[in-house]
C-alpha cells in the first residue's frame, strides 16, 4: 500500500524560510508578515485540493499535480506579501462638506479600534463638517447623504476573524449652527468629545473597552444619551445648572455624581435636584460590565 506523503508542511517550512530570508535581507517589512494570517483560507483550499488530486491521481501524475497545487500556493503567498500594500504604512486624509441650509443632521460612525475626537465649531463658515483622517489599512469612506441627512464615516474591517491591527485616528469638526445626532459603533476606543458649544439631539455609543471624555452644551430637550460597553471609563460634563439624570447597569460599578460617590454591583441611579419636571436636561444610561462614571458641571467649551 503506497504511504500518503503530503507537501504541505514542507511547503510551509519553506514559506517560513523565504519570508525569514527576506525580512533578514531588508526586502519585506516585519509589519507585512501579519498579511500572511490573511491567507488561513488558502490553508483550507491547498489541503483540501491535494486531497482530491491525491484520491483521483496515482503514481507520478498525482506526485506532480500535488506539488504544483502546493508550490503556486507558496508563490502566491510569498507574492501576496511582498506585493500587496502594507497594512501599517499611515495615511491621511482630509473630508468636507456643505451646510446648504441644513439645520439638522446625523453622524454615523463605524470603526474599530480608534481614537476619536469632535469637536464643535462656529469657524466652518459654509461646511457643514471637516473630518480629517490619519489610518492604516483600507482608505475610510466618509459619505453625506443631503436625502437622509446621514454623514456615515467608515473603515472596512479586513482583519483576520474580525480583528483589526491598524490605526484609526479621527478628528472631526461639526458645524455648531447645525442640531446633530451623534451615533459611534466601535471597537476599544479613546473618545474626546467637546460639545459645549453644540445643540444635540441624542448622542449613542456602542463600543467595547473604552475611555469616553465628553463635554456637553445647552441642551434644546430632555436628550438621551446612551453609551454600552465592556469596560468603560465615562467623564460627562454639562453645563452649570443643566438638569440630569443618570443610570449605570452591569457588573461592579462606580458612579461620581454632581460631588455624591457611589458603589455597585448592578444598578447605580443618580437624578439632580432639578431634573423632575424639567423641560430640558440629559437622560444618561450606560450599560457595561465594569463601569466607572461620573458627571459634573463644567463651563461649556468646544
Amino acid at each position: 500500500m503506497q504511504r500518503y506523503r503530503s507537501f504541505f508542511w514542507p511547503a510551509v517550512l519553506i514559506l517560513a524560510g523565504v519570508v525569514a530570508l527576506l525580512v533578514n535581507t531588508g526586502q519585506l517589512s516585519v509589519d507585512r508578515i501579519y498579511q500572511l494570517l490573511n491567507l488561513w483560507p488558502v490553508v483550507l483550499i491547498v489541503i483540501g485540493l491535494e486531497l482530491i488530486v491525491r484520491r483521483s491521481m496515482h503514481g507520478p501524475a498525482g506526485e506532480v499535480a500535488a506539488a504544483l497545487i502546493v508550490l503556486v500556493a507558496v508563490v502566491g503567498a510569498v507574492a501576496y506579501v511582498t506585493l500587496t500594500p502594507n497594512p501599517a504604512a499611515t495615511s491621511s486624509r482630509d473630508y468636507s462638506g456643505q451646510v446648504a441650509g441644513l439645520s439638522q443632521a446625523t453622524v454615523e460612525i463605524d470603526v474599530g479600534a480608534a481614537t476619536i475626537a469632535i469637536s464643535g465649531s462656529g469657524g466652518l463658515g459654509s461646511d457643514l463638517y471637516r473630518a480629517h483622517v490619519e489610518y492604516s489599512g483600507p482608505t475610510p469612506q466618509v459619505t453625506f447623504d443631503r436625502t437622509s441627512t446621514v454623514l456615515k464615516i467608515d473603515q472596512p474591517n479586513s482583519g483576520v476573524f474580525g480583528l483589526q491591527s491598524r490605526k484609526f485616528a479621527l478628528t472631526l469638526q461639526l458645524n455648531q449652527d447645525v442640531v446633530w445626532n451623534i451615533t459611534e459603533n466601535s471597537g476599544a476606543t479613546n473618545d474626546t468629545w467637546r460639545l459645549g458649544s453644540t445643540h444635540v439631539l441624542g448622542i449613542t455609543v456602542n463600543t467595547g473597552a473604552s475611555r469616553e471624555e465628553i463635554t456637553l452644551g445647552p441642551p434644546p430637550d430632555i436628550v438621551p444619551v446612551e453609551i454600552n460597553g465592556g469596560a468603560l471609563t465615562v467623564r460627562l460634563h454639562r453645563p452649570s445648572g443643566t438638569a440630569a439624570s443618570v443610570t449605570v447597569s452591569g457588573g461592579a460599578s462606580s458612579l461620581m455624581a454632581d460631588g455624591r460617590n457611589m458603589h455597585a454591583i448592578g444598578d447605580i441611579s443618580y437624578e439632580s435636584p432639578d431634573f423632575s419636571g424639567a423641560s430640558t436636561g440629559y437622560r444618561i444610561h450606560i450599560n457595561g460590565g465594569a463601569c466607572n462614571v461620573s458627571l459634573d458641571t463644567s463651563a461649556a467649551s468646544g
